[in-house]
């Protein structure tokens, strides 16, 4: 037995997703080639996917209503025989035959095209912040090209040939596809691009090449768009999803005006108006971290029921022990100066264990992120706690860990560290996960009481406010 991979081909010029609106198969079935497997919706058209050979058919890339990348898995089959006995068979349908002087490599220039790799399970896409480079530069191997960032991480990507850049994927703020191309080069060498092999023998054509081909060739039929038994969200395309989701739109809000009861960008026009800019007025475009937090706190608006508490406590007599142990310390190069935060970090643990509820999580299940479902309530012994922190490229939340079994000193220490971290960018993606509450507060802003937005999925946020001088 081996294993074929199905991947969701090129269907379109500047289509980087699709939506699968109905499944034909599932796992377990037994399909044979050219039978239908799935409908995918693009802003352009629905199409008909058909099987490209014989198998069981192992996993499907995810449930009705949602969308798969250009070059993810779709379907990954069992099959009779090998991966390469596969390959070379269904090449042999729709690649020519190489020959030998065809297949030799040629002197001179080439084209190499980097595409954006995977960078972590589910990630489907990422976003790119920062270029480093631009059409005409010449770069060397491991130069930074970009900064992308997807949901759990921001990563430098760095050149994997010496060229020129010859075409870069989009602008910053831009969403790129995995396995989409991010950079073409020139290089003094044969490219990647080439049809040739660089052996003098001929190679099979790579199994997604005949996946594409024959998947375009067989599902040109375009069909109005239907809504899927057992979807119930509302029925738009991909773009017009994305769009929604960038501006903070409510779908279900819309009136849906296409002719298969679609919401089309115009009905987006009609939940928001876009004015031209006035004289005098400044737009900066929000990407990066910026974005995602506007999005996140969008998001926790809407799912999460706010509701602000605010009371006094007199710490004076806290106040002047902090300042005593300050001074007694000084010369300690192994005690940061103590802040207010590690006291009320302190009473906060203290008070979590008379008040579990509150140092929990609200899995709804309208994120998608819990394959069994939702409608529960996480409750934990340990108070790992998400310190707000300021910086220069937005509010990030490191995670202090296991806080209830921290002295004093130590959780100052281990602020300090999170806090320089954050704002150098110089933290791990473990230090921003497993948080079960947070902190946040306006520290030496000013100002009297704040009402924070929870941080989803959490059910509680402290905003501590300390009165008088700072």
């Amino acid at each position: 037995m081996g294993t074929y991979r199905f991947k969701l081909p090129d269907i379109g010029e500047g289509v980087v997703e699709a939506e699968i609106t109905a499944w034909h198969v599932a796992p377990g079935e037994t399909v044979e080639e050219d039978q239908p497997l799935a409908d995918a919706m693009t802003d352009k058209a629905t199409i008909e996917l058909t099987s490209p050979v014989d198998g069981v058919v192992r996993t499907v890339a995810c449930e009705e209503g949602e969308s798969v990348a250009v070059g993810a898995d779709l379907v990954v089959f069992d099959i009779e025989g090998g991966l390469e006995e596969a390959a070379a068979e269904h090449a042999a349908d729709s690649a020519p035959t190489a020959t030998p002087e065809a297949a030799a490599p040629t002197s001179g220039s080439g084209t190499y095209e980097f595409k954006l790799p995977d960078i972590g399970e589910g990630v489907v896409e990422a976003e790119i912040t920062a270029w480093h480079v631009k059409v005409g530069d010449t770069v060397e191997e491991d130069d930074p090209l970009a900064d992308a960032m997807t949901d759990k991480a921001t990563i430098e990507l760095t050149s994997p040939v010496n060229g020129t850049i010859t075409a870069v994927a989009g602008d910053e703020g831009d969403m790129v596809a995995v396995g989409a191309t991010l950079v073409q080069f020139a290089v003094e060498a044969v490219g990647n691009t080439e049809p040739a092999a660089t052996s003098s023998s001929p190679t099979p054509a790579p199994i997604a090449q005949k996946t594409n081909s024959d998947a375009v060739q067989r599902s040109t039929k375009i069909d109005p768009p239907s809504r899927p038994s057992g979807v119930t969200r509302p029925l738009a395309s991909p773009a017009v999803r994305k769009r929604a989701r960038d501006a903070g739109l409510d779908l279900s809000a819309a009136k849906a005006t296409g002719a298969e009861g679609q919401i089309t960008h115009a009905d987006l026009d009609l939940l928001t108006t876009v004015l031209e800019p006035v004289e005098g007025e400044t737009r900066i475009k929000v990407i990066g971290l910026r974005r995602v937090i506007a999005q996140r706190m969008q998001e926790s608006k809407r799912h999460v029921a706010h509701f602000t508490y605010v009371d006094e406590v007199d710490v004076t007599e806290m106040e002047e022990f902090r300042k005593r142990a300050n001074i007694k310390f000084t010369d300690d190069p192994s005690r940061s100066k103590l802040t207010v935060l590690p006291f009320i970090i302190r009473a906060l643990a203290a008070t979590l264990k008379d008040w579990p509820q509150f140092n929990a999580l609200y899995q709804d299940g309208s994120d998608g992120l819990n394959p069994g479902g939702g409608n529960y309530i996480s409750q934990f012994s340990d108070l790992n706690l998400g310190i707000a922190t300021q910086t220069e490229i937005g509010l990030v939340v490191p995670v202090l860990r296991r806080a209830q079994t921290l002295s004093i000193w130590e959780m100052s220490n281990e602020i300090a560290r999170l806090a320089n971290g954050a704002r150098d960018n110089q933290l791990s993606p473990a230090d921003f996960q497993g948080a079960t509450t947070t902190l946040t507060s306006l520290g030496p802003l000013g100002g009297i009481v704040t009402t924070p937005v929870v941080n989803r999925p959490q059910v509680a946020i402290f905003g501590p406010k300390k009165s008088g001088p700072n």
